[in-house]
């Protein structure tokens, strides 16, 4: 068999086993990656001692902490913490992203200062959002926002500025009034910008969360961490990450699976 015959025939193989097949290739793929993963940490944790535990010790402390330990109690704080951030940050976002989009002289008063306060670094605000609004948990709220809601706002403002203009001209020719432009043109245009920044933002959601209960009154998730990190404890520590990033995994694939819901017409265009 020549060589060229051999190539031909392997491309063949490669072409059926991922025509149908595409969706265990990548479950297969990202399955490797976290065996892989998984058996380096457990290596490495051997190696290192108290320093940095293997995961069966990481899991085990885990347990350990969600049955007897604080970290239930303190996930209800954090949740709540969170959840009101999100929640913010997804409707202030977007109803100021379509704002600055649609009327010119509030977005030319306003989105300079938007993106100053995007060039900011959030924690240096965090003492003047102390001395003028406390420590209690508004004020962390707040922070988490400043953390977390720029990808929503800037994603939504781009993409309502991003219509094209024959799309509004022909709902004006077919004699759309304000509310059917918004409804039939605007808001299905803008969905897939603005459900990209949320999904960015369900994550620093979580990140400015942390960041503001461990600057202003520390508690919930992070009053936790820093009691592992006061004794030393890396077991109780690498526990409480996972645990995180794995909740803030199964936020994001949420957010996918309600990005998939709302804009299925784009999947279905580019498979």
């Amino acid at each position: 068999m020549t060589m060229a015959a051999r190539t031909e025939s392997f491309g063949r193989r490669v072409r059926r086993l991922r025509a149908p097949g595409a969706p265990w290739i990548r479950v297969a793929c990202y399955a490797s990656s976290i065996v892989l993963l998984l058996g380096a940490w457990q290596a490495l944790g051997r190696s290192f001692g108290v320093l940095f535990v293997p995961f069966t010790t990481t899991m085990s402390r885990l347990r350990e902490m969600l049955y007897d330990g604080p970290l239930l109690s303190a996930l209800a704080v954090s949740g709540k913490l969170y959840g009101v951030t999100l929640g913010i940050s997804i409707v202030v976002g977007v109803s100021v992203g379509l704002v600055l989009a649609r009327m010119k002289l509030i977005a030319a008063a306003i989105e300079p200062y938007i993106y100053v306060l995007y060039a900011t670094p959030t924690i240096s605000l965090v003492p003047f959002v102390s001395v003028m609004f406390g420590f209690e948990f508004w004020s962390r709220v707040l922070v988490a926002v400043l953390i977390s809601i720029f990808p929503i706002l800037l994603g939504t403002l781009e993409g309502a500025r991003s219509i094209p203009r024959q799309h509004l001209d022909v709902a004006a020719i077919f004699g759309s009034s304000e509310g059917q432009l918004w409804r039939d043109v605007i808001l299905p245009y803008v969905t897939p910008y603005a459900m990209t920044g949320i999904k960015q933002s369900i994550a620093l959601s979580m990140v400015g969360t942390l960041v503001a209960e461990f600057f202003l009154n520390p508690d919930g998730v992070a009053a936790v961490l820093l009691q592992g990190t006061t004794t030393i404890d890396s077991a109780w520590v690498l526990a409480v990450t996972v645990l995180v990033a794995a909740i803030a995994v199964v936020l994001v694939g949420i957010g996918e699976l309600i990005e998939r819901y709302l804009v299925r017409w784009r999947h279905t265009a580019v498979g």
